[in-house]
């Protein structure tokens, strides 16, 4: 397969949850949620209430930066939720 379907494969079929989380420290925790949705060229959880960007929530709340004031289960929760 050619990188771009591969790429296609890994964005619409399979969601990684990594043991580091590899959160992108400068965007919110709602940002590392929707990246995937971007990439896609769907529309982001903050224009649909209710779907996996709700999973990004906690201490800090969704706007917060993904480490700041998140314990590893916060991070964690982003993470599966990005994968989802």
């Amino acid at each position: 397969m050619a990188d771009d379907e591969l790429a296609g494969i890994r964005n619409q079929e399979i969601g990684f949850v990594f043991q580091t989380f590899n959160l992108l420290p400068r965007g919110d925790r709602l940002h590392n949620v929707e990246l995937p949705l971007i990439y896609a060229g769907l529309a982001a959880p903050r224009a649909a209430p209710g779907d996996a960007g709700a999973a990004a929530g906690g201490a800090g709340g969704p706007d917060a930066a993904p480490t700041e004031r998140a314990v590893g289960g916060q991070r964690q929760r982003v993470a599966i939720a990005r994968a989802l």
